[in-house]
């Protein structure tokens, strides 16, 4: 088990297209937004908890990708958890090495990086609507209320969550 879960990280890290590496595009306009947000004087947190969705949402798009091309099928159990922490991952290091994150980072709330607290809120309330989301349609006999129900309800959740933000801190 261990051995085949090594090759798969080594391969998932070697030989995968360029086409699925981590977009650097996202992470300048992340740094962006951040700078925008900041001298506008929104608090770090806000912008942290749309970069929760952008994880969730890469992750996600990586492995459908992933199942699209093994035929529906996970290559290894607890796939979409992997690919959606390794999407974390790779965004926390590409914010870090941004200057975004770390210890000399003066934004900080509860000793943690306000960006970081945002993003961890971000994917709670991502994985909340995606969730929701499937409930709704389970109600509704496998069907959607509305056109573009999953995406209305995710940013809606993200709309929530960077508000209670912005009204707590």
């Amino acid at each position: 088990m261990k051995i085949s879960l090594l090759s798969f990280l080594f391969s998932f890290i070697f030989l995968i297209p360029t086409v699925f590496a981590h977009c650097p595009l996202c992470t300048a306009a992340t740094g962006a937004a951040v700078a925008v947000t900041r001298w506008y004087g929104l608090d770090d947190s806000i912008v942290g908890v749309f970069v929760g969705g952008m994880v969730v949402a890469s992750g996600l798009w990586i492995n459908n990708s992933l199942m699209k091309r093994n035929k529906g099928k996970e290559y290894i159990p607890l796939q979409s958890g992997i690919v959606l922490f390794l999407s974390f991952v790779l965004t926390t290091i590409t914010l870090y090495f941004a200057g975004l994150l770390g210890p000399n980072n003066p934004f900080k709330i509860f000793g943690v990086d306000r960006i970081l607290f945002g993003t961890l809120i971000g994917i709670l309330a991502s994985l909340t609507s995606f969730r929701l989301h499937r409930l709704l349609r389970e109600i509704n006999r496998n069907k959607n209320y509305f056109p573009y129900q999953p995406i209305l309800i995710l940013i809606l959740s993200l709309a929530i969550g960077s508000s209670i933000l912005f009204l707590v801190m």
